[in-house]
Parts: C-alpha cells; sequence; structure tokens
C-alpha cells in the first residue's frame, strides 16, 4: 500500500485530507471497508508523529478514530521543519463560502450522530455527486487562485505553504522578506500519482513515480 511506503522512512506523516470517500467519526466504529487503511494509519504512528488533516470528504473523525490510529485529527496544521515554519490545510475553507463549511456546523454533526453510520453513509453517497466533482480537470485559473491563496499565507510568515483539494500538482517558489519560500499543491495521488515530501538538505519536493521536482 502507498501509505505504507511512504511511511516507512518518514518521521512525520501528513495526510492533507479527501482519503476516504466519506467519514464521519461515530463512537466506537470503524467503516469496515477502509480497515485496511485505518490500520495503515495506526502501523504508521506507532513509530512516528501522524497528523490527518480533514478535507471536504471528512467530517469531525472524532475522538474515537484518534484514540484507536494514535494519529491527530486536525483542520490545518504548522509545523516547524529545520527552522522552516511551513502551514497546511487541505485547501478547501479559503473562499468566503464553501459546502464544506456549512456541512461542518455543530447541528449538520449532530444530525449524523442521530442517523448513525450506516443511513450517514447512504445519504453522503447520494449526496456525493453535489458535494464534490469525482473527476477535476486542470484549470490555469483554478490553480492561479490556489497559488495567490499560498502567497497570502506566506506573506504572514511562514516559509511553505502546503495545500490539495484543487487536485493540481504545484510547487513553486518565491523570494520574500530575504528567505526563500515555497508554495506547494500536492495534486492528486489517484490520477497523477503526485504527493509532496521534505527532506533535510534538500527541501521540498513534489514527487511521482518517474520525477521529482525539488526546490531547496
Amino acid at each position: 500500500m502507498f501509505l505504507r511506503q511512504v511511511a516507512e522512512d518518514a518521521d512525520i506523516v501528513v495526510v492533507l485530507g479527501d482519503l476516504f470517500e466519506f467519514y464521519h467519526g461515530f463512537d466506537h466504529y470503524i467503516y469496515p471497508f477502509y480497515g485496511e487503511v485505518v490500520d495503515a494509519l495506526r502501523d504508521a504512528a506507532q513509530s512516528r508523529s501522524v497528523y490527518f488533516i480533514e478535507g471536504n470528504h471528512e467530517y469531525r473523525m472524532g475522538p474515537y478514530f484518534e484514540s484507536y490510529t494514535g494519529i491527530r485529527c486536525v483542520r490545518k496544521l504548522s509545523l516547524d521543519l529545520d527552522g522552516k515554519h511551513v502551514f497546511l490545510c487541505h485547501g478547501d475553507a479559503f473562499r468566503a463560502f464553501s459546502l464544506s463549511k456549512l456541512l461542518r456546523s455543530r447541528l449538520v454533526y449532530s444530525i449524523m450522530d442521530l442517523l448513525g453510520p450506516d443511513r450517514t453513509w447512504r445519504i453522503a453517497m447520494q449526496c456525493g455527486s453535489v458535494l464534490s466533482k469525482k473527476h477535476k480537470t486542470y484549470d490555469e485559473g483554478v490553480r492561479d487562485r490556489f497559488r495567490r491563496y499560498g502567497k497570502k499565507k506566506l506573506r504572514e510568515g511562514y516559509d511553505a505553504v502546503i495545500i490539495a483539494h484543487s487536485h493540481i500538482a504545484d510547487i513553486e517558489s518565491y523570494d520574500m522578506d530575504g528567505r526563500k519560500k515555497t508554495y506547494m499543491n500536492t495534486g492528486d495521488i489517484v490520477a497523477s500519482g503526485t504527493y509532496g515530501s521534505y527532506i533535510s538538505g534538500q527541501g521540498f519536493m513534489l514527487r511521482t513515480m518517474t520525477y521529482d521536482r525539488r526546490i531547496s
């Protein structure tokens, strides 16, 4: 499994969301068809820090999921890597309005909890075409909008901004305030086979099975 391979040599693993088709955490319950993936996360967390940044397919993973896997679930994350201040998020919430913000309300979570995992899953699958596009095409306008958001966060003092959501793999380097800063969108591991990595002494890389584009 890809997750196990990537985690094998990593000190820190960050999942940038949309790993699942849909996930809402329930007490003492793990979706059985996600068992292999969840167990891979749990195995990875035994010897390293693992963070799960919830995407627009995950709606409050919940304390049971965290305790079962040993990973930390968040909506955004700041890390320090070799003195670099890094900001990470899924990338679905920087617009003024997004459907995912509405669906993350306390009321919707309460309804999900009341319905239980089976009925909630069936409703989510029926609404899947509305909640998220299955296949996202390359769009320069979308790419540039995400780059602008990345630059905004870099101007706030971060040395690197790493996001996903658009499914458009992208990495750019900028000179700001006398420092070299990096924006990276990790793309889509399924469609394009891309993911991001950071190696001490080498820097941030947008990686695929066939090539690396490297920015220190």
